[in-house]
């Protein structure tokens, strides 16, 4: 195996999950965060099956941590139950649990983790020139790094794919959240259920993220140039929706309120050149409707560590495959997301369709059955080129 040195961009989820995998398999990693420190911003994040299995594999256990979810409630606005799923079974099935954990947690983990070298903040990333046996990443600061590889995890708003992919940036679906991490009293709150709330023009959610911390989002229809909404404004939307919604609204202040318009990518057919690639939201920022996008950058990070498990010479070769592989899933969570986002009085996640649409998505949960993708990174090395 050939040593690499790996310049990964940005200090996100998926820049830190990358970097502790490849850090394990022998590279040299420096990961390159344009903030000051890490980030703490952010709400809850739901850790799926998929996403907690990527994790292990990468040798994170964020169990202790966060709180493990047992079964997913929705309702309509009125109070009617319109499904409910028994994520026990879903975690049996798949072998892997479902844990709710704050973000920031999350992060710190993944940060802990990593070597005392590996992280450098206050390096915002400017430029990429790829050359034939080299990489190099230009910083605001007028400084640079040249590595063998270039992963851009830099988020929606990412400059390695500007720089090594093109096209245009990611565009707004037309529905934005509000949403927030509080101390609760509620029963909600201590308890290990997810509770959605499904209006034909609202929607809204509960989750236990443990410590008695509940995560809460309100999604409403929003394009630029709308007002922010404040909590008052949130009550009078949401007055009269079943409990414990205005319990919860009358709980939290502007203080505690987060905004953020919901975006989706194009996903490309290639994500970089000869020695870049992309993982996470610089890829397929997509809504938050099914709660996947974390997810889905750490089965990016998951995937991408095997195929650089064993380099020897080009990487090329590796890059494409690996996106290859993850470009049709990734595809077909991103659609789901924003078809589930346009119809939100009609939720897809049924109890009965529920494990088997994880896994069918899930490269870790395929390895986990032996299928494809344990094929491929076990058989034959990947030829140069997409298909």
């Amino acid at each position: 195996m050939e040593t690499m040195r790996v310049l990964v961009i940005g200090a996100g989820i998926g820049g830190l999950a990358i970097a502790n995998g490849l850090v394990d398999k022998g590279h040299q990693v420096q990961v390159y965060e344009h903030a000051d420190a890490l980030r703490t911003t952010g709400a809850g994040i739901t850790v799926w099956s998929n996403g907690t299995a990527a994790l292990r594999e990468l040798g994170i256990d964020i169990e202790p941590s966060g709180r493990q979810l047992r079964s997913l409630r929705a309702l309509t606005d009125t109070g009617r139950l319109l499904w409910e799923a028994d994520l026990g079974e879903v975690t049996e099935r798949l072998g892997a649990p479902t844990v709710q954990i704050p973000r920031r947690t999350l992060i710190a983990e993944l940060a802990a983790a990593l070597p005392a070298d590996v992280l450098h903040f206050g390096r915002q990333c400017v430029g990429v020139t790829e050359h034939p046996d080299h990489v190099v990443v230009e910083f605001a600061d007028g400084s640079s790094a040249t590595g063998d590889l270039v992963i851009g995890a830099d988020g929606q708003r990412s400059v390695v794919r500007r720089d090594v992919v093109g096209g245009r940036p990611a565009r707004p679906t037309g529905w934005a959240s509000w949403q927030g991490l509080t101390m609760s009293d509620l029963p909600v709150a201590q308890g290990h259920q997810t509770l959605n709330i499904a209006g034909r023009a609202a929607h809204c959610g509960l989750i236990p993220t443990g410590g008695g911390l509940l995560h809460w989002w309100f999604d409403l229809p929003w394009k630029a140039g709308d007002p922010v909404l404040s909590v008052a404004e949130l009550r009078r939307v949401f007055r009269g929706w079943p409990e414990p919604v205005e319990a919860l609204l009358a709980s939290v202040t502007d203080d505690d309120l987060g905004f953020f318009p919901h975006i989706r990518h194009r996903v490309p057919r290639v994500w970089g050149g000869p020695r870049s690639t992309l993982l996470g939201d610089a890829v397929h920022a997509m809504p938050p409707a099914v709660a996947q996008a974390a997810n889905q950058t750490l089965e990016d990070a998951w995937l991408l560590t095997q195929y650089l498990s064993d380099v020897d010479g080009n990487p090329e070769p590796l890059l494409r495959a690996y996106e290859r592989e993850r470009r049709p899933r990734a595809l077909k969570v991103s659609r789901t997301a924003a078809l589930t986002s346009a119809q939100r009085s009609t939720p897809l996640q049924r109890l009965a369709k529920f494990p088997r649409w994880l896994a069918t998505r899930s490269q870790v949960m395929s390895l986990r059955s032996g299928s494809n993708v344990l094929r491929c990174l076990t058989t034959s090395r990947p030829t140069v080129g997409v298909t």
